[in-house]
């Protein structure tokens, strides 16, 4: 009990809170001032502003040379006045190009190669090319392989004055040159162009390789076609016979020649003739056959378009929805059905897995329409696993309209507005003239 006596009794009460005060103002310290005091409120620092952003360093533009002096790394340096009125570029490969200026590493011929190779345009082009020549000028010009790589980028990327300038200053063109050269001409439709270097080519080059004469002959036919020049296009056929390379894409572009000049059907049978006995070096490309159906198909020979077929599948040439689909047009039109029926053919894009393609479905739909089989032609609009084209609904709206169902014309006209195709005027007036009668 003495132990606990130290606690103290539950009626001491605790001392008024006014002396409490008193004793804490007594003991603070006289420096304190006793009121409140009020401090300043601290700002904060400002934050310090970034400093402008600089512009990306321009690298050294290539204006000097270097020669490999007996593998050593040292290089003399000579300044070039084309080099140096030079653009900068701001592509990939002048930046690569710039950098390795700067680091003192002379590229090699790999380098502008696969550069070349990946320009996008005709100024990234343009860009190598001025680096190139500022380095191979001294050494008497560009490389064969590095000039041909040049050509060849600024014909890929339309740029044909460029193109021409690199060509009219090789010392010696090679049978690559001469063929892109051709090609350019022929693809950005200088057909006149294109024929006269190719006179140019023939009286002058000697070593034509067999890529290259390949592909200057396949360019300079397509010029005849687009241009109309027949006549230069048989001597470039006596010029193919002589070296017996009727085959391949050489043959197609005969035959495309012949059927586009217009009646010459027997002409582009004779090149098909040819070809074949070539079959064994190369087959015949499904491209010359299409080719001749189409001709045929233009010109009302439909079953001249059907024999052509006959003998394409005769030969085992692999169809695809091109030659399909225009031997279904044919199909359409032609009365004479029994030696090439369109049922065989829509089990023959079965087959091939070819069935719900556009052109082969529209093809489907309009043939069997025009027999007046409209649950056939039903099957193959919806057989189309795609989104039907234009064509293919106006061949299932005119295929019920002409059977006198006008109900179904109009639902598919509604369906095909909901699909978000408007009809034409032509179908919607040929609709409700058919159903008006």
């Amino acid at each position: 009990m003495e132990r606990c006596s130290h606690a103290k009794p539950f009626c001491a009460t605790a001392p008024p809170r006014r002396r409490r005060r008193r004793i804490f103002a007594n003991a603070t310290s006289p420096a304190v001032s006793t009121s409140k005091a009020r401090f300043p409120a601290l700002n904060k620092p400002a934050k310090p502003t970034p400093p402008p952003l600089l512009s990306r360093p321009k690298l050294p533009v290539p204006t000097t040379s270097a020669t490999d002096t007996g593998g050593d790394k040292d290089f003399t340096k000579k300044t070039l006045p084309e080099a140096a009125s030079a653009p900068p570029s701001s592509s990939g490969a002048g930046d690569v190009l710039r950098l390795m200026d700067a680091l003192g590493l002379p590229p090699d011929e790999e380098v502008y190669v696969s550069l070349l190779r990946d320009c996008a345009d005709a100024a990234e082009v343009a860009a190598v090319h001025a680096h190139v020549a500022c380095r191979c000028a001294p050494a008497g010009g560009l490389p064969t392989p590095l000039a041909n790589r040049v050509l060849l980028s600024y014909a890929a990327c339309g740029d044909i004055g460029a193109a021409r300038r690199v060509f009219d200053e090789m010392p010696s063109r090679s049978g690559l040159a001469w063929a892109t050269m051709v090609s350019a001409y022929s693809d950005r439709c200088f057909h006149h162009d294109a024929m006269r270097l190719f006179a140019h080519m023939c009286h002058e080059a000697q070593d034509l390789t067999d890529d290259s004469f390949a592909h200057s002959i396949v360019a300079v036919l397509r010029s005849c076609t687009r241009a109309g020049e027949l006549r230069l296009g048989e001597q470039v056929q006596a010029l193919v016979v002589k070296k017996g390379r009727v085959w391949g894409d050489i043959g197609s572009s005969l035959v495309q020649l012949y059927c586009e000049s217009g009646g010459l059907h027997k002409r582009a049978r004779q090149v098909l003739a040819m070809m074949m006995r070539h079959h064994c070096q190369e087959p015949v490309p499904e491209a010359a056959w299409t080719s001749l159906i189409t001709a045929c198909h233009r010109d009302g020979l439909l079953d001249k378009a059907i024999d052509v077929f006959r003998d394409m599948v005769s030969a085992g040439v692999p169809r695809s929805s091109f030659s399909l689909s225009s031997i279904l047009a044919v199909l359409a039109e032609s009365e004479n059905r029994l030696g090439c029926c369109g049922w065989q053919v829509h089990a023959d894009t079965i087959k091939r897995g070819v069935d719900a393609n556009q052109f082969v479905g529209s093809g489907l739909v309009h043939m069997y329409a025009k027999q007046g089989r409209l649950a056939d032609a039903a099957r193959a609009f919806e057989a189309v696993g795609s989104r039907p084209d234009a064509v293919c609904w106006n061949a299932m709206a005119m295929a019920y309209a002409r059977s006198g169902r006008y109900r179904d014309a109009a639902r598919v006209m509604y369906q095909m507005r909901a699909a978000g195709m408007n009809p034409s005027e032509e179908m919607t007036d040929a609709v409700r003239l058919t159903c008006f009668r």
